[in-house]
């Protein structure tokens, strides 16, 4: 029983990961066709909401395609402030709805985007010591002053951290 129930997890684990892997793949090439087709990424943002309903929307889950096909009444509209309370329930839920749909689509996008225009990663330029120094200085010094356990002593620690600072920031 116990190496049935191993097997079928290890099993399961395997297809997850080897799922995982096609997905990977599958998302580079689109991001290649569409960095082909769009060329720029100011190109594809132009063309974002258009994108969406064509190559995302249709591959969302069908109950984000009803929450968005779904009209509402305006939030203060006559035809809203008519409704009741139930009404305004069933109002906020499809509205939930029709934002967690939005949501996920901008999320597809943005993923998309990532593919087709990578950033290319900058090293972060190294600070030097002085700056260093007087930031972490500054942070602790703050960090003192709105502390509500203080210690004692705590005053003088000020103090001295503050002309540290002086002599750091000569």
């Amino acid at each position: 029983m116990q190496n049935e129930l191993y097997s079928n997890a290890t099993r399961s684990t395997i297809d997850a990961i080897k799922s995982d892997a096609k997905t990977a793949n599958q998302w580079r090439t689109a991001g290649i066709k569409v960095a082909e087709c769009f060329e720029t990424e100011s190109a594809l943002t132009e063309a974002k909401a258009q994108f969406i309903a064509d190559a995302i929307l249709p591959a969302l889950d069908k109950k984000h395609a009803q929450a968005l096909a779904k009209e509402l009444p305006r939030k203060g509209s006559k035809d809203y402030n008519a409704l009741d309370q139930s009404g305004r329930d069933t109002w906020e839920a499809a509205n939930q709805a029709k934002k967690d749909a939005r949501a996920i689509a901008h999320t597809y996008f943005a993923r998309l985007v990532s593919y087709a225009f990578p950033k290319e990663k900058t090293e972060a330029a190294p600070r030097e010591l002085k700056t260093r120094v007087c930031e972490e200085l500054i942070s602790l010094i703050e960090a003192c002053q709105k502390s509500e356990d203080a210690f004692d002593g705590i005053m003088e620690c000020i103090a001295h951290m503050e002309k540290a600072l002086a002599i750091a920031s000569k």
